[in-house]
């Protein structure tokens, strides 16, 4: 990885007793703060907290320490930053309007590579009398409870539609216009380094398993491939399990924990990269922090090319990303999408010029579809279906459970069922598997263990998914050979036809995927013929200009 500091005074052997993980969180934490703190020495207090928590490396807790309250200090060093600034970079700091006391110490906290979500979702003290209404009911009643919840996605869906205002970025004019107690000044970048390095911003929600971090992961490859260095900017909470991917090897990596350390209308990060490389483009993958500063980008550095990537029309939190998107389209200069439900959104409902819009599947991207060949089942007896993907809501895995407690209720030994994946879902799919006394029809199978020895035992996949674009497992078990069947959401209807698409909402889906099952079981040459239809589905949309092939031209142009 990226390096800009210089350490000395290391408590003996410190960094040997860190796992490559920890001393990777370590570096990016120490290049965030040398970054913003050009020139200084500041002296680093390295702490291992627990599974519950979540690293702290870059937020205000990491000045004054709290985040470190009855955790285990590790060991101490001094890092003296390496950058040759082009602008002047404040060493005072603010939490709002309040400014906050800096002891030239920064305090970081690490946790155990064993940690999940998990963990700190079980421990996340408080929980509001909601969440412990809707858990129980998502337990007690999953099929009853999912009848409100489709009534409340499609109120959302009928929102998704209205129009989305501009997004009004907080300028230094803006914050002094209205009630504040500091009058903010506005500090413009200077220029760059002499010979500063080309690089690419790849601007991700975090580094762990999901569809857009799997590609996230692919451009950071990408953009090594094209001569730039990869600036891997993360803005979600996350034990980070991806920062040892041979993808970041020797990019600059900085897992953002919030509230930054940075002043009204001056992302002081950013303003310290764009002086140390020249930074040719950004990539948007699902990272809020770096859409709400694209304005910033923008005004600065113009010629700076912004693309994000979108993978599935929301129906929560406001819309979710493509709402983010639309929000602030007058600073993007390209939206990829990778169905055509996303560009029709774009394009038909939200009147985004399609110009800006280009529909780039990701064929390819975790599995090559050139030569498919049927896989036949092993076992007449018995049929193997396949969930894989994470443990989440929006991947509904109870009703996965619940088709595997229908078929095993009537024909009992002919279904066996596995789970791929891990979430923040994974006590719970637990706790069901058990209430249901499942735990010998349903076997459970971690992240770590590879998925394509999933698709090799599977006879059929299983999309159980409240809402998706279309989803990589669908093109993964395609390639690989089998049938998918799948909830009707999103762009699905895309790669499979009406035969193998069930109805949404929980009790249709359960009903379906039984009788869809229990015919594939009994049909042989159907399962086969769903396949078919489905790969000569799959070879038309690879026809399309491929995401891989579309972010590998357009950084091709920016190297020049």
């Amino acid at each position: 990885m990226q390096q800009f500091f210089q350490t000395e005074h290391t408590t003996e052997g410190l960094f040997e007793k860190l796992s490559e993980r920890l001393s990777r969180l370590v570096t990016a934490a120490v290049n965030y703060h040398s970054l913003i703190q050009p020139g200084r020495t500041l002296h680093y207090k390295v702490y291992m907290g627990e599974a519950w928590q979540y690293p702290r490396l870059t937020d205000i807790s990491t000045l004054n320490g709290v985040c470190t309250d009855g955790a285990t200090l590790l060991g101490e060093f001094d890092a003296i930053s390496t950058v040759n600034p082009q602008s002047k970079f404040s060493p005072h700091y603010f939490a709002g309007d309040e400014q906050l006391l800096d002891q030239n110490v920064r305090y970081l906290l690490l946790t155990p590579d064993n940690a999940t979500d998990e963990d700190v979702r079980e421990h996340a003290p408080n929980q509001s009398r909601a969440s412990r209404l809707y858990n129980r009911l998502e337990y007690e009643m999953p099929v009853t409870f999912d009848c409100v919840r489709e009534a409340l996605r499609a109120e959302r869906e009928r929102k998704s539609r209205r129009s989305i205002a501009e997004y009004q970025p907080n300028t230094v004019e803006v914050a002094n216009a209205g009630e504040t107690h500091h009058p903010w000044v506005e500090i413009q970048p200077g220029g760059r380094v002499p010979n500063a390095p080309k690089a690419v911003i790849v601007a991700m929600h975090w580094l762990q398993a999901g569809g857009a971090e799997r590609w996230g992961m692919e451009t950071i490859a990408l953009a090594k491939e094209a001569g730039f260095i990869p600036i891997v900017l993360t803005d979600c909470d996350s034990h980070q399990p991806w920062i040892t991917d041979p993808a970041c090897d020797d990019a600059l990596v900085l897992p953002l924990t919030q509230p930054l350390q940075e002043r009204v209308g001056d992302p002081t990060i950013l303003r310290a990269l764009f002086e140390q490389f020249d930074i040719r483009g950004i990539l948007i993958h699902h990272c809020q922090w770096m859409y709400d500063r694209a304005w910033w980008v923008k005004q600065y550095f113009p010629k700076t090319f912004i693309v994000d990537s979108l993978h599935i029309v929301e129906y929560v939190h406001n819309g979710g990303y493509p709402y983010e998107s639309v929000a602030r389209d007058h600073w993007i200069d390209l939206h990829h999408v990778i169905s055509p439900q996303l560009e029709h959104w774009l394009e038909d409902v939200h009147k985004i010029a399609p110009s800006k819009v280009v529909d780039a599947p990701l064929i390819g991207l975790t599995s090559d579809s050139a030569g498919m060949h049927y896989s036949e089942r092993r076992n007449s007896e018995c049929m193997n279906v396949a969930f894989v993907g994470r443990m989440a809501r929006q991947k509904r895995p109870e009703a996965f459970i619940l088709v595997a407690r229908a078929l095993e209720q009537g024909n009992p030994g002919k279904f066996h069922f596995i789970m791929h994946g891990n979430g923040d879902m994974d006590a719970f799919t637990e706790r069901l598997i058990e209430r249901y006394r499942l735990q010998d029809v349903i076997e459970r199978r971690p992240m770590s263990m590879p998925v394509a020895d999933t698709y090799r035992d599977a006879d059929v996949l299983l999309v159980a998914s409240v809402n998706e674009g279309i989803t990589l497992t669908t093109i993964e078990a395609i390639t690989a050979g089998i049938p998918t069947l799948s909830a009707n959401v999103g762009s699905q209807e895309t790669l499979i036809p009406p035969q193998g698409l069930l109805r949404r909402m929980t009790s249709s889906f359960v009903h379906d995927a039984k009788c869809s099952l229990l015919h594939l079981y009994d049909n042989e040459s159907d399962r086969y013929k769903l396949w078919e239809v489905e790969k000569q589905r799959l070879e038309a949309f690879s026809h399309k200009e491929t995401a891989d092939s579309l972010f590998r031209r357009l950084l091709n142009e920016w190297s020049k």
